[in-house]
């Protein structure tokens, strides 16, 4: 099988595993247990392997990191360089986060103008340049100018992050909920919904 054929097949099952999980919805004890068993199984093992797939999705995808210039990216390489600070437990995590982001440097941007960085190192990314430090008024004014020219396009893309993240997480939480719901019929007891006992102590 060609790389290229690969590649698009890796492109379609993200674009099916992201509009699965544009469909997620809240549901409650209440909803879990308004299910029949049928419909309560079928819940269980859909959301199962969206956790699953959308779990390892996140680990790859690869977020837009908008960039005006390829210069600006370089910046970002040389300052990585220069003006962050690391320790001893996170110096592999820098090491992991400026080989890639010097890999998507290379790759060069996209037809839109952007870096693309996968998920798990632009979060560290982030959190590095929160750990910048510099001395005098030339380093404070590269570093403003840096944030200036690639600091929306980090933040936007973090953003993006902080979505799917979110959005995995309320698959767990549905998960647990209908979990809860297959045990409580395993062993024949009810499960309380939380608008229930909420009732109850009014």
């Amino acid at each position: 099988m060609s790389k290229k054929v690969k590649n698009e097949e890796a492109v379609n099952e993200t674009a099916q595993t992201e509009q699965k999980t544009e469909l997620v919805k809240t549901i409650t004890a209440a909803d879990a247990k308004a299910f029949t068993d049928a419909e309560l199984q079928t819940e269980f093992e859909e959301h199962e392997l969206t956790a699953n797939t959308f779990g390892k999705l996140l680990q790859t995808k690869g977020y837009s990191v908008k960039v005006e210039d390829i210069k600006h990216a370089k910046d970002l390489l040389k300052h990585l360089e220069k003006n962050v600070r690391w320790t001893h437990a996170d110096a592999p995590l820098f090491i992991a986060v400026y080989q890639k982001l010097k890999n998507a440097v290379a790759a060069g941007l996209n037809e839109s103008s952007e870096l693309v960085i996968d998920g798990p190192a632009l979060n560290s990314l982030y959190q590095l340049l929160l750990k910048s430090e510099g001395v005098g008024y030339f380093s404070v004014r590269d570093y403003i100018s840096l944030l200036t020219n690639i600091g929306e396009g980090i933040s936007n893309g973090m953003r993006q992050l902080a979505e799917d993240q979110n959005t995995l997480k309320q698959v767990h939480v549905n998960l647990s909920a209908i979990d809860d719901e297959l045990n409580a019929r395993r062993l024949g007891i009810q499960v309380e919904a939380e608008d229930e006992v909420e009732s109850e102590q009014a």
